[in-house]
């Protein structure tokens, strides 16, 4: 599978590394930081494409403008993906409603496009597209498995990485936390990372991205503490 990053900052750099270097060995995977500068209002997008933009079955666009999530369906034409993942970390960089907009064209092309809010609440449910599937197999909501010792987490085994790489980070700070504090003190160890949602309150979900996104992370650690009490 080919699969394309395509980012403007430090918040898409950090996918591109995590991925990039953590993806399996038969996964191509390339990273295209946008460095054109885009006004916010553009009469014709095309001006802005890039010239060399490699070819992919996935694209993960994480742009931090909302002008170059427009840009997303001329991209497909000159790269020939089948499905896009477009996260909503941060509504200044993509609004549910561009998303939905930009979903609709490319259904159009045959082309599935999710725009999961946030990144890592990314699931099976979302989608029955074999290339995201294959893409969550590595990323995607947290899955962790927990090996415990005298009522200590002792191992954290990472399962399904949140794209960031977050998870790992968490994984690798619990261990010798009391199972009682290990919901709790994964929520802050994510934050911690840092989490690269914002944290600007959200009326959509009635919460900040950032809390929605260190919530995956304590139902992965609840489900998988549960998973060995019973």
């Amino acid at each position: 599978m080919k699969v394309l990053i395509l980012y403007q900052g430090d918040y898409g750099k950090r996918f591109w590394e995590n991925i990039g270097q953590h993806a399996p060995k038969e996964w191509e995977v390339k990273g295209y930081h946008y460095t054109k500068k885009v006004p916010t209002f553009v009469e014709e997008l095309s001006d802005y494409l890039p010239q060399s933009l490699p070819a992919c079955d996935l694209l993960l666009s994480v742009q931090e403008q909302p002008v170059v999530a427009e840009m997303i369906p001329l991209f497909i034409k000159e790269i020939g993906a089948r499905a896009v993942i477009a996260p909503i970390d941060n509504k200044a960089h993509l609004t549910s409603g561009l998303a939905r907009q930009i979903k609709k064209k490319l259904e159009k092309e045959g082309v599935e496009f999710l725009h999961p809010m946030t990144f890592c609440t990314l699931t099976e449910k979302m989608t029955q597209n074999d290339l995201i599937l294959e893409f969550l197999k590595y990323f995607g909501r947290p899955q962790v498995e927990i090996n415990l010792e005298n009522e200590k987490v002792k191992e954290v085994r990472v399962i399904r990485d949140a794209p960031c790489g977050n998870t790992k980070y968490v994984a690798e700070h619990l261990i010798g936390t009391h199972m009682k504090d290990a919901v709790e003190s994964s929520g802050i160890l994510h934050h911690n990372h840092p989490c690269m949602a914002t944290m600007g309150m959200d009326a959509e979900i009635g919460d900040t991205l950032m809390h929605h996104a260190g919530l995956q992370i304590k139902l992965a650690v609840d489900e998988a503490i549960k998973g060995k009490k019973q």
